[in-house]
């Protein structure tokens, strides 16, 4: 009897000891989403030291912040689309943003998008217990804050928060102080040196916040691992934060295709993701981008999707599946073949696995993913270099 009775107590502590095992191996799958739910909030954000040229104020940002979330998040609906521009706040609101949004298809509404946007993130739930590691995105031109939902969202249901603001004057539509402001002008002209600074700022704002002037991400960033990533425009502002900001321990860039300074810190940790069928960097663009890999001294990665374009590493397919650029269909840029552009949701769980296993390494120094960085997990659908 004694014998059976520790047989099943050693069977017990078996089945406990494997289900462990097997919840941590699980939880070193990046393609999975996380463990977290997501909460979303939206803010402005004032730059006291920089004075906007059509204003003659501060330099202003709409912020948008992801975030680790309390459990009972996952109960609540979902964010909204149209909660992104402010609930339409102001009367034009909505006719600014359709305006904006109908250059990737004529007619869309934001009545459609509130049916048809997915998110998970629940607007202004509460920000979960502990210290989470920060990334700074940026958007790319004519992008919005939101327009990489599928990134910025599988980062915060692992346990990142998650900043992201509209570039005044470089960002498709944005609103201000209950104002719209659409891109081009004297901001526009200033983009290439205000974006860098704008994720600089951004960093400074989490500080402030961090340190009790928001009250809900009081004690909740871990300054110590900051990471910065982009897409196109927001890739080469993020080359370029990695140039200026030491704060800023490592770099996911997507398709950069703005303009870059000298290179002044080769050993950060780095990794390059891009789309062999980039119609809007093109050839030239592609080389750059693989140039700036080769010349890394520290730990660097390249991914590179073979039937991605330009657009494949945004959320745009939301907007319209068929937009082309990365999206539905095109012309290959190596032979002016016609090409199938890779399914939109593959090339965003590649891209975000191989992101997230990249945080979690260099910047959170979470054992395990390092094994997922060192091989191909997708055949011939990209090429990985190391």
């Amino acid at each position: 009897m004694k014998h059976s009775n520790l047989s099943s107590c050693l069977f017990g502590v078996i089945s406990l000891t494997i289900a462990a095992s097997s919840q941590a191996q699980n939880s070193l799958v990046p393609e999975q989403f996380g463990p977290y739910p997501v909460g979303v909030t939206s803010l402005q954000l004032d730059d006291h030291s920089r004075v906007d040229p059509e204003t003659g104020g501060p330099r202003q940002l709409l912020t948008e912040i992801w975030y680790p979330a309390i459990d009972s998040a996952s109960d609540l609906a979902p964010n909204k689309f149209s909660e992104f521009i402010l609930r339409g706040a102001a009367e034009d609101f909505i006719e600014v943003a359709e305006e904006g949004l109908s250059g990737y298809r004529e007619g869309i509404t934001v009545a459609e998008l509130d049916q048809s946007f997915e998110n998970i993130a629940v607007r202004d739930v509460g920000v979960r217990d502990g210290e989470w590691p920060l990334i700074l995105f940026s958007h790319g031109s004519g992008g919005t804050r939101f327009g990489y939902i599928y990134f910025v969202e599988h980062m915060a249901s692992h346990g990142y928060v998650v900043m992201s603001a509209d570039h005044t004057g470089n960002a498709r539509f944005t609103f201000l102080d209950g104002k719209p402001v659409v891109s081009g002008g004297e901001r526009a002209a200033n983009s290439a040196t205000d974006r860098p600074n704008d994720i600089s700022f951004l960093l400074d704002s989490m500080i402030k916040m961090n340190a009790g002037t928001d009250s809900r991400f009081a004690g909740r960033v871990n300054l110590d691992q900051v990471a910065v990533s982009g897409m196109s425009f927001g890739g080469s502002t993020s080359i370029n934060v990695l140039n200026q900001d030491a704060r800023v321990k490592a770099g996911v860039m997507l398709a950069p295709g703005g303009p870059t300074m000298e290179r002044k810190n080769p050993t950060t940790p780095i990794m390059m993701v891009i789309g062999t069928e980039d119609s809007v960097i093109g050839a030239a663009g592609n080389a750059r981008n693989r140039n700036y890999y080769e010349t890394s001294e520290g730990p660097r990665y390249l991914v590179e999707i073979l039937d991605a374009g330009h657009m494949t590493f945004t959320s745009v397919n939301q907007y319209n599946p068929n937009y082309g650029r990365g999206f539905g269909t095109g012309t290959r840029i190596t032979n002016d073949e016609p090409l199938t552009y890779i399914d939109a949701d593959e090339a965003h769980t590649i891209t975000a696995a191989y992101a997230l296993a990249f945080f979690n390494t260099y910047v959170r120094g979470i054992d395990g993913f390092a094994g997922f960085l060192r091989e191909n997990h997708y055949g011939d659908k990209i090429i990985f270099r190391r």
